[in-house]
């Protein structure tokens, strides 16, 4: 009886069990019928119940009894409250509406794209998921009109280049300024120029797929609100977050790929070069040589398959009260060239917790670590490109019993990478945390506190071998900086109508401390640290600091959803300007006029939104660095006296130093068409800086060279564009195309105590090839004319400044020979979509821009003396009458001094990239199973760097070069700079 009392029992408490549970299931599509993927479900009753849709648009979600209503949502479209009835099966058709419409990140807030009258471009989820790229900057390439993200070379960590509308400046900073969730990034010169660059890259240390938006900032009405830091524009960073009653979901994102360079110069074997050796030598009437007829292939030699593996592994979600978001990553990449390796480990949490009804609390948090194995660049023997292009072929590396041997100048890389040490490290933590008071109805306050930590290491160690006696040095910097920002919100809406205020003020500081020892003199190799040095060469220290006071205000206007106006005015205090000009103001004022929501308007169908915008304002340069307005004094042995220890002055003090200040103003149209399948952005801009920093001479009686001062005019103006159209849109097929292009025209207007050459120019000299000339661009290039080989007398000919040819070389007929400056750069994106399969296609191109190949002095250098090998180009050299040569005959006169700096090294720099492929598959629900583990899978395939369009005389490896990514007057320019790399990855992105 007990047996049967039990057995009724659990029969009837699991008839309960189950009658308290149900499977509710079905499709979430829009109104044309296309599933919703990800699309969230959650229950109104019970927070922690829900789930999201997968790539059908199907859901299933198991519910108790307590729940009675299930929330559908997705972004874009409105959301539906369904009350649950009878049926198992619910199928949702939700609708776009304005609602949910599409927010834009801005200096300290958010706006809606329809009533923002600031000039930016936003780079949302579809542009950055699945890039894997060691450094966000690339992510810009192609993809935002105006911009233009040049990598200094294919070394892994090599610093790039990104100018928005051009520079802002002559010798002061021109990158823009980084903000990641509400905090500004360091990116001053800190670290030694190998591997990394010359400046801290500021986004090195951030992992891609945290990141949510990129938002460019580009006129004054987006700029002015950052002050003395907006003129060479804003970029800012909005990292993922998780949502409200979204059950958690865990992210699995894997990928592989390999790596190879995508052009290399080619030169000569041992068997060319001894031919040409004994035709030059024979031609010139020199001795016989007997060369040794060993054969290595160097370049083949330095050039490895690259790989690269990435891991990241996320979990978003959250309750009615708080949201999560955390993310770690692991990347390990290996560079085509030996020796270029780099790890990175990162990691992030963001925290959003509603306290009560009036207060709202969080952080953002990210730490990581970089570790590189790093090589030379650029002009630097040690680099395994460089030394390889110039090696002599018939030099091999090994001895006899296979050790490695000493090759002199012209060093022996393989050496280099096998036993020397060249590593550098960086950590960096970033973060801050947030209060929010609801103190009224549409008035918040809001204080936040962040932090920028960086810290870098680098280290060599040269063996015996190499070095005589051995070397070392470590290079220990630390760039700590932290801020307040406190503000002030108030939004108010009135029928049609709505105005919002924001004020707020900010301090913020930063330290640098930088250790750097070297010595050389080590009884064995064994010993790898400076302490063992017998003879120490260098002991230095040096710090500083600087501190930034600031109060702004925006306020804006929205007269019934058609006239926008809004205004901003900024107050910066900074420790690097002169006493006499602490404090400067910048301001910004724009309107803008939705026409579309006229009367007139209302009748037509055709135009969806028609919107004019217009600014103008002010933003400044505090590059100036931090002590540049003071009078400095300096010790160390060039100061000592009478054999004993003292100072000496060296830098004259300057109270009036201030900021550079550049007015913009903007006139854009934003237009959508035909249901909203096509978008038309265009904006013009013409932009001014003055004060520019330059150099000023002194008389050399004040015992001074020169002195920085604010004298400097420069002019930027040009065109955005940006289309975007949705050809297809059906239920398993849509494909969009879009293109964004900017034009600009640079001219530098005043260079007031310049230098001034032999024909009356004003410049600022940059390279040896280009300079900044007062009423020319920022980057001419000034250089001799090669006319090339004649072909009757087989004489290589130069231009005389008239214009006439001449076989005479003289750096005395330098001419302006066009800008490093390109006229149009931009991108075209195409993206496919047919049931379950995705295409995305990017091209980036630029237009306009010379460059100058300049290691190409070297290896089409003729005389076979000069110890080093030659491009296979020189072996079209003039043998007889009628010759159309590339090189002039061996035995004529202009034959040595052929590849002296001209024209010869100059090319077009114009091209058309393949930058993106990627062709990923959604694997249905039906082949996951019906587990209720996994929600989607996607497959991947990814090329990056596929294909090259550029001029058909173009000989260097790349036309994507920028020698100096901080130098402005040096742009456009390549000493053996390695060329862009080929990947092909394949990767799995999954979620639980």
């Amino acid at each position: 009886m007990k047996h049967f009392l039990f057995s009724f029992l659990i029969i009837v408490l699991g008839a309960g069990f189950m009658s308290a549970q149900r499977t509710i299931m079905g499709t979430v599509v829009d109104e044309s019928g296309t599933p919703l993927i990800g699309a969230n479900i959650v229950s109104k009753e019970v927070a922690t119940i829900g789930t999201i849709t997968d790539i059908d648009g199907n859901f299933k979600v198991e519910i108790t009894s307590g729940v009675k209503t299930l929330i559908f949502s997705y972004a874009g479209f409105n959301p539906q409250e369904i009350a649950l009835g009878e049926s198992n099966t619910i199928n949702v058709t939700l609708s776009e509406g304005q609602v949910l419409e599409e927010l834009i990140v801005i200096g300290y807030g958010t706006k809606t794209t329809r009533f923002n009258t600031q000039a930016v471009a936003t780079l949302g989820e579809s542009s950055i998921k699945n890039r894997p790229v060691l450094s966000p900057q690339e992510l810009l390439q192609g993809q935002a009109a105006g911009v233009q993200m040049v990598n200094s070379s294919g070394v892994l960590g090599a610093q790039s280049s990104v100018r928005i509308r051009g520079s802002s400046s002559i010798t002061g900073g021109g990158q823009p300024l980084f903000v990641v969730d509400g905090v500004p990034l360091n990116d001053d010169v800190r670290t030694a120029a190998q591997g990394g660059g010359s400046g801290l890259n500021p986004l090195m240390n951030i992992n891609s797929n945290d990141i949510e938006s990129m938002t460019v900032l580009k006129d004054a009405a987006a700029v002015s609100i950052y002050g003395s830091r907006g003129s060479n524009g804003v970029i800012i960073i909005k990292t993922k977050r998780g949502s409200n009653k979204e059950k958690t979901t865990i992210g699995l994102d894997v990928s592989s790929g390999v790596s190879d360079p995508t052009n290399l110069i080619g030169m000569m074997n041992t068997n060319q070069f001894i031919e040409y050796n004994n035709a030059y030598r024979s031609a010139r009437s020199l001795p016989a040589q007997t060369l040794a007829t060993d054969y290595f292939d160097w370049p083949t030699a330095v050039v490895q398959q690259g790989k690269s593996d990435q891991v990241n592994l996320s979990a978003s979600g959250g309750t009615e009260k708080t949201t999560y978001y955390m993310g770690g990553s692991f990347v390990k990449e290996r560079g085509f060239t030996i020796g270029n390796e780099s790890e990175r480990l990162a990691g992030r949490i963001n925290f959003d917790h509603k306290a009560n009804a009036w207060l709202t609390v969080g952080t953002n948090l990210s730490t990581s670590k970089v570790d590189m194995d790093r090589i030379g660049v650029e002009n630097n023997t040690f680099a395994p490109l460089t030394s390889a292009y110039l090696q002599l072929p018939n030099v091999t590396p090994f001895n006899a019993d296979g050790t490695y041997k000493n090759t002199g100048f012209i060093q022996n890389v393989l050496a280099i990478e096998a036993l020397n040490t060249n590593t550098f490290v960086s950590k960096r933590t970033t973060g801050n945390v947030y209060a929010d008071f609801k103190l009224l109805k549409g008035l918040v306050f809001r204080t936040d506190w962040g932090m920028d930590n960086a810290e870098t290491t680098a280290k060599t160690r040269a063996v015996n071998l190499l070095t005589p006696g051995g070397s070392a040095s470590r290079d220990i910097s630390n760039d700590n900086k932290w801020l307040s920002t406190n503000t002030l919100k108030y939004d108010k809406e009135i029928g049609n109508s709505s105005f919002g205020v924001l004020a707020g003020y900010s301090f913020e500081t930063s330290r640098f401390l930088n250790v750097f020892v070297s010595g050389n003199g080590f009884a064995t190799d064994d010993l790898p640290n400076v302490a063992s040095a017998s003879t120490p060469t260098s002991t230095f220290e040096a710090g500083s600091r600087w501190a930034l006071e600031s109060q702004f205000l925006r306020a804006n206007y929205n007269m019934n959803n058609r006239y926008l106006l809004e205004g901003t005015v900024r107050r910066d205090g900074s420790s690097r300007f002169g006493a006499e000009n602490k404090y400067g103001v910048f301001w910004a004022v724009s309107a803008g006029w939705i026409i579309t929501e006229e009367s007139f308007m209302k009748s037509q169908r055709f135009i969806n939104l028609l919107k004019l915008t217009a600014s103008y304002g002010t933003a400044g340069n505090d590059r100036i660095g931090d002590f540049s307005s003071q009078a400095l004094y300096g010790g160390g042995i060039a100061a000592d006296y009478a054999n004993g220890p003292g100072l000496r002055p060296i830098q004259v003090p300057n109270p009036a130093l201030t900021w550079e200040e550049t007015t913009q103003y903007d006139i854009g149209i934003a237009s959508k068409f035909l249901d909203k399948r096509i978008s038309v952005n265009v904006n013009y801009y013409n932009k001014e800086t003055r004060g520019i920093l330059l150099n000023v001479p002194y008389p050399f009686t004040t015992g001074f060279a020169s002195a920085s001062q604010n004298v400097g005019r420069m002019s930027n103006r040009g065109l955005d564009l940006e289309i975007n159209v949705d050809i297809v849109r059906r239920k398993d097929f849509n494909w969009s195309v879009g293109l964004n292009a900017g034009y600009l025209e640079n001219k530098v207007l005043e260079l007031p105590n310049a230098a001034v050459d032999l024909d009356g120019n004003r410049f600022v000299a940059g390279s040896g090839a280009q300079r900044a000339v007062e009423g020319r661009t920022l980057n001419d290039f000034f250089m001799v004319i090669g006319k090339g080989v004649n072909p009757q007398t087989g004489d290589y000919e130069w231009l005389k400044k008239d214009g006439t040819p001449t076989t005479v070389y003289s750096p005395n007929d330098r001419v302006f020979v066009g800008s490093a400056i390109p006229k149009y750069v931009g991108g075209l994106n195409s993206n496919f979509g047919y049931k379950g399969f995705d295409l995305s296609v990017l091209f980036n191109f630029s237009y306009g821009n010379k460059v100058l190949i300049d290691g190409l002095r070297f290896t089409e250098n003729l005389n076979s003396a000069a110890g080093f090998n030659k491009s296979a180009n020189v072996l079209d050299y003039w043998k007889e009458s009628g010759n159309n040569a590339f090189a002039p005959k061996l035995s004529s006169s202009t034959a040595p001094l052929f590849n002296q700096s001209s024209t010869l090294q100059l090319m077009n720099g114009s091209f058309l990239r393949l930058r993106n492929v990627q062709l990923g598959y959604n694997i249905p629900s039906s082949l996951i199973g019906k587990q209720k583990i996994l929600q989607s899978a996607r497959v991947f395939v990814l090329g990056q760097n596929l294909f090259l369009v550029k001029d058909k005389n173009f000989r260097g490896p790349d036309p994507e070069v920028s020698a100096n990514g901080a130098n402005n007057v040096i742009q456009g320019e390549s000493f053996f700079a390695l060329p862009q790399a080929r990947v092909i990855t394949f990767g799995l992105n999954v979620k639980f």
